[in-house]
């Protein structure tokens, strides 16, 4: 699983534990539980934070050509600000701008 090498979000020490993923998140304690193995480049995951909430995170590797298109939604969680929002969006611009790099170096 390299979420960890690019997806500051999910935090750090990811760990298998039973059918979830734990790790340190920027926040805190958090639980993840990635979409099932499949051939269609579904990479949904759920993120619980150590408050609850699961926060559904739905993510796709589309093939085009010799390379691949990748696209994440980003939605607005109860209760967020806009400036919450913004910088939420901000984070995984910046985790995509990583994963950008990591695949074309």
């Amino acid at each position: 699983l390299n979420f960890q090498r690019w997806a500051s979000g999910l935090g750090s020490s990811l760990k298998k534990s039973g059918d979830e993923w734990t790790a340190q998140g920027p926040e805190g304690p958090v639980r993840i539980r990635f979409s099932e193995r499949n051939d269609f480049g579904v990479l949904d995951h759920w993120v619980t934070p150590e408050g609850g909430g699961e926060i559904y995170v739905p993510f796709r590797v589309i093939a085009n050509g010799t390379g691949a298109e990748v696209s994440l939604t980003l939605f607005r969680a109860e209760g967020r600000t806009d400036d919450e929002m913004a910088a939420d969006a901000d984070w995984m611009r910046r985790d995509l701008d990583a994963l950008k790099a990591l695949l074309e170096a």
